[in-house]
């Protein structure tokens, strides 16, 4: 009796084994199944939506979600290992403009959230110069969007075996520069711009952003025999500027340049630029493209000159279309940082259509032979650096003077809707 039990436990124990191998099997193979047959398309991106460019951030998303819910509503992308057309589900975290910060983001989308591609970061290249490490630690797809710095570029072409998966979604910080350079070269030909000194200053913020644009229009001044006399950095968000002001007003430069993506920064510093009473040309890089500028810096903007004007919703019937758009969507005023939102997603978005699947070398394969108009123009990218191309026959950078408090694009002359207007705090 005692024998027999044995041998039933013995059986026991062996079929429960069995069975427990069977439910283990056929969980793994649920899981296989479960990944081969993914029922939906997860995008993942980091934005600045708290902290000093949170308008920035919150109209990428704003852009972003747009785009993909006009895909959702054509039904989605085909996806071979699904035999079927997916929808897109896109996830978008604060980065707060902080690296440490886009990364642990970009780590939690990867790992948590398991997206099938990640944009990151859609706005800051101090955030995308940390969370580009991602790409060959993960092996997954990635493209930043707006981050222009040129040290990206050195990093993917110093390396491409390692950033293969990392595409920079726009142009590089040289084309800033070169607008800048230029758009006077331009004004000095035709004699609307007459310097006395041949001297440069620069007041920027303290990110790959500024520091780059800094750097290479000094080097472009420089070519031409000018002088740079002043290279201030600030704090982003910073709005005291009478202690550079002051200093720069005694160096007496032909032009200011600044470059800030914080709006209370670039409409502090037009005030404050005007009560200190400099008489340099000034240029803007970017903030003057926020809706909000003009209204809150008033007549200390009236004159600048600013780039890049790439979203002109009033002289641009397309633009005016996503414009209506956004309008309709969000109740808010399109900006240049919504249509970036709705060209970058779209620009992965074609990649993956393309590719037909979510295996991450084929989507980096299709995304890598991207030639697609957007609102900006026509994306292609540059296959050593990773890098859209900037120029009229791809991206352009056009540069605009606020007159009358409307942007008028003045350069280049093949594309101006108006003429320079001399600046009145100007010498005569």
């Amino acid at each position: 009796m005692e024998k027999g039990g044995s041998i039933m436990m013995k059986r026991r124990k062996v079929l429960g084994i069995l069975g427990m191998a069977q439910i283990l099997g056929l969980a793994v193979m649920l899981t296989v199944s479960n990944a081969a047959s993914p029922d939906e398309i997860r995008i993942g991106a980091t934005a600045p939506l708290t902290g000093p460019a949170a308008e920035a951030g919150v109209a990428l998303r704003q852009g972003i979600i747009l785009a993909v819910e006009e895909w959702n509503a054509q039904g989605g992308i085909l996806i071979k290992e699904a035999g079927k057309k997916l929808p897109i589900k896109i996830l978008i975290e604060d980065s707060q403009q902080k690296p440490e910060v886009g990364v642990s983001m970009g780590e939690k989308l990867i790992t948590r959230d398991k997206v099938h591609f990640l944009m990151g970061d859609t706005f800051a290249s101090s955030v995308t110069m940390a969370m580009m490490e991602l790409a060959p630690k993960y092996g997954i797809p990635m493209m930043s969007v707006e981050p222009v710095s040129a040290e990206i570029a050195k990093k993917i072409g110093s390396n491409p075996e390692r950033y293969w998966s990392f595409w920079k979604g726009d142009w590089n910080s040289d084309a800033y520069a070169n607008t800048i350079f230029s758009t006077y070269r331009f004004l000095m030909e035709k004699e609307l711009f007459k310097p006395r000194n041949k001297t440069i200053a620069f007041i920027v913020e303290d990110t790959d952003y500024g520091r780059s644009n800094a750097e290479k229009a000094s080097q472009l001044f420089a070519g031409i025999g000018w002088k740079t006399v002043a290279n201030e950095t600030v704090a982003l968000g910073y709005t005291d500027f009478y202690p550079q002001l002051s200093k720069i007003k005694t160096l007496d430069p032909d032009i200011l340049v600044t470059v800030f993506t914080a709006l209370a920064s670039g409409v502090a510093h037009s005030k404050q630029f005007h009560e200190v009473g400099l008489k340099a040309s000034q240029f803007a890089i970017y903030y003057p493209l926020r809706p909000e500028y003009r209204e809150q810096a008033g007549k200390a903007g009236e004159g600048l000159l600013w780039s890049p004007l790439n979203f002109d919703p009033a002289n641009n019937p397309k633009h005016k279309e996503l414009a209506d758009k956004v309008q309709k969507r969000w109740n808010v005023t399109a900006n240049s940082d919504h249509a970036s939102g709705y060209d970058g997603v779209t620009n992965v978005l074609d990649a993956i259509h393309r590719a037909g699947t979510l295996d991450p070398k084929a989507i980096v394969a299709a995304l890598s032979k991207l030639d697609r108009r957007g609102y900006f123009g026509r994306y292609v990218f540059d296959q050593k650096t990773h890098t859209i191309m900037d120029g009229e026959d791809y991206l352009p950078v056009p540069a605009a003077q606020i007159q009358d408090g409307k942007h008028v694009l003045i350069w280049p002359p093949a594309m101006a809707a108006g003429p320079y207007k001399p600046q009145p705090w100007l010498p005569k």
